[in-house]
């Protein structure tokens, strides 16, 4: 749920650099959750997999957005 607000919320804000900061505070977001998998040895699990897609995703996001 927080990765899609935080990226709701980005995407709401008229500057760049505060988009970018909300974008970088869901990938952060994203990492907790595969933590929480790796904790509960969940690693490689349909969950994690979408994790990381999500990740990937927002890596580009982010990096295209910073310029």
């Amino acid at each position: 749920l927080s990765i899609a607000l935080n990226l709701a919320e980005g995407r709401g804000k008229p500057t760049r650099k505060d988009q970018l900061r909300f974008f970088s505070i869901a990938f952060g977001s994203v990492r907790e959750c595969q933590a929480i998998l790796i904790l509960h040895d969940l690693e490689g699990s349909p969950c994690w997999k979408s994790l990381d897609s999500v990740a990937a995703s927002l890596y580009k996001l982010i990096h295209n957005a910073a310029g």
